[in-house]
């Protein structure tokens, strides 16, 4: 039972990854609202990921399984904090690009 929850919430993750990576993929085409709730979503994710490998930690399976399990969830969580981190960069560039700077006001 406790084997079957656990891959239930690695799958769960790894449907969460994907998503947060479709979403990057398709936010470069996005305005920059878009990418400020983008990077909320994946804040969230990222919590909810850090949760349950915390969880599985805790709760740890025995046997050979439980070093697989272990090592996917590392995986997960370093891939999402890579989304998160393009997220926040692509973020603050737009911001940057969006400011306007003094040299487009005319003196006139």
């Amino acid at each position: 039972m406790q084997s079957t929850l656990v891959f239930t919430a690695l799958g769960v993750s790894y449907l969460l990854l994907i998503t947060s990576v479709t979403l990057i993929i398709f936010s470069k085409f996005k305005h920059t609202q878009f990418k400020q709730q983008l990077l909320h979503f994946l804040s969230i994710v990222l919590v909810i990921q850090l949760t349950l490998t915390t969880l599985n930690i805790v709760g740890s399976i025995d046997g050979d399984l439980s070093s697989f399990v272990s090592n996917s969830y590392w995986v997960v969580i370093t891939l999402q904090l890579l989304c998160s981190l393009t997220c926040y960069m692509s973020v603050k560039r737009r911001k940057a690009k969006v400011r306007p700077s003094l040299d487009s006001f005319s003196m006139d």
